[in-house]
């Protein structure tokens, strides 16, 4: 029987992840998840990793889906929407995948998973409905998902600075205050 590290690295072997750097999420939820079920297998490892990342997929739609209906009116769900796919395809990987419109995520990180969907489905507002969501209020411009400390954001190209972040996609999470340095 190996320690948790051995047994960690292996498994992000097993996902291909061995050369991205993983957030300190999926970290804690890997240590969480080798105390509650011990050295589990790779399939087993593999198995759990694709349904935590379909769930937060699911749960990640239900935010921007609600965000898209209160600030546009629009719909985004529903049968004549048929623009996500949950995929399993060993040839491209040894977990599932999530794709929304072009793109795709497959690591169970709140932040990551969430931002990709709000670009897939950013995407299809401005495909289907023809308009642009959401919109700086100070600027005009439209509105990117961007990554500020481990949190998927909103944010505005505009200004001098070369940007700011207007808020955090997730209602229920403030909005990144950047740190100020005093001089």
């Amino acid at each position: 029987m190996s320690n948790f590290l051995d047994w960690r690295n292996r498994m992000i072997h097993a996902v291909w992840r061995q050369e991205e750097s993983l957030s300190e999420e999926v970290l804690a939820w890997m240590s969480k998840t080798y105390d509650e079920f011990g050295e589990i297998s790779e399939v087993e490892f593999l198995e759990l990793w694709t349904m935590r990342t379909f769930s937060m997929a699911r749960s990640a739609f239900e935010v921007i889906q609600e965000s898209v209906l209160d600030e546009t009116g629009k719909s985004v769900a529903g049968e004549e929407f048929c623009y996500v796919n949950y995929l399993r395809d060993p040839e491209f990987g040894p977990v599932g995948v999530v794709r929304f419109k072009s793109v795709e995520v497959s690591t169970p990180d709140w932040a990551e998973v969430l931002g990709v969907v709000t670009e897939g489905v950013q995407e299809f507002v401005m495909d289907y409905y023809v308009m642009v969501w959401p919109v700086c209020g100070l600027h005009a411009f439209g509105l990117h998902v961007d990554y500020f400390r481990e949190t998927a954001v909103w944010k505005c190209n505009g200004g001098l600075a070369g940007g700011h972040v207007i808020r955090a996609i997730d209602p229920s999470i403030p909005a990144p205050q950047p740190r100020l340095s005093h001089g």
